[in-house]
């Protein structure tokens, strides 16, 4: 899939076992990727908020179990 300039390869399972992932992805907005992720059907896990390193993120498990950090850097 393409996420602004960004690829990341999915694959099913037909040659391994499924397992889950736990992804950083950067965006240029945080508030507005984690409300579209919610909207998709993603559950959030931490609303966007500022971290003290700088970065604004928030956190969704997708229905496929996945943990995904989206952040903003500030």
């Amino acid at each position: 899939m393409q996420i602004g300039d960004s690829r990341v390869m999915v694959s099913g399972t037909e040659a391994r076992a499924a397992t889950r992932a736990f992804l950083y992805l950067y965006v240029n907005d945080a508030d507005a990727t984690y409300a579209r992720a919610i909207k998709a059907g993603a559950k959030s896990v931490e609303k966007p908020a500022d971290m003290p390193y700088g970065d604004r993120r928030a956190m969704v498990r997708d229905p496929g179990g996945n943990l995904w950090q989206i952040a903003t850097s500030c």
